[in-house]
């Protein structure tokens, strides 16, 4: 059994292009969530604030994403 846990971890998961985009999302959740919980003073607040964050985080990095690809077609 460990052995096989040892075999398991120690070879990297293949992930394409748009799994490992998708593997941004619950990261910049968590990292939301956690920030957020630290800020806010009451606890009602947490989810909206929360959620506010996360589209930030998301929107920003895609809108950054799309600029760079742009100025890489520019620049090509």
């Amino acid at each position: 059994m460990s052995l096989w846990l040892v075999a398991s971890l120690s070879a990297p998961i293949p992930l394409t292009g748009l799994q490992r985009l998708l593997l941004l999302i619950p990261l910049c959740l968590s990292i939301s969530i956690i920030y957020k919980t630290t800020r806010c003073a009451r606890l009602g607040d947490i989810p909206l604030a929360t959620l506010a964050l996360w589209l930030t985080i998301i929107g920003g990095m895609v809108g950054v994403g799309v600029s760079m690809w742009a100025v890489f077609l520019l620049l090509t």
